[in-house]
């Protein structure tokens, strides 16, 4: 039996598999990131950075998915890919500011992939709901 709040936490735990994958790959990895000069404390900000919006696209979604008609789910959809694309441009904009010269562009590349990796992760989650509501009905 599932309620309201079963759903929407559901809708969530992807994003959270995703989040303590990445992190415990980069511990697991430490050594080998270092090796490559990438700056750790950038990939741990971008993971949080974009966990904490993905999951508020996400809810965003949960709730869009419960109005008629498909209008409201594409505008949390593409809503969600701007707000998570305008955080992290922000986030890398302020970084860059902040260090100038010593700016880590390996760090910021896989704060790139890690943004590739939730919008993948967004977009199944939402594909799988999907169906099975189809199917359901």
């Amino acid at each position: 039996m599932s309620t309201r709040l079963t759903n929407r936490l559901s809708f969530l735990s992807p994003l959270l598999v995703l989040y303590t994958t990445l992190v415990l790959i980069i511990f697991v990895f430490k050594t080998q990131l270092i090796g490559l000069k990438v700056d750790l404390g950038v990939l741990h900000a971008a993971n949080t950075i974009l966990f904490l919006v993905a999951s508020f696209a996400a809810f965003w979604m949960s709730i869009a998915l419960r109005k008629s008609g498909g209008q409201a789910l594409l505008k949390a959809l593409y809503g969600g890919f701007m707000i998570r694309f305008f955080v992290l441009a922000g986030a890398a904009f302020i970084y860059i500011l902040s260090k100038r010269k010593q700016v880590n562009i390996p760090g910021l590349a896989g704060g790139a992939l890690f943004y590739v990796l939730y919008l993948v992760v967004e977009i199944r989650s939402l594909r799988s709901v999907l169906k099975s509501d189809s199917s359901n009905a």
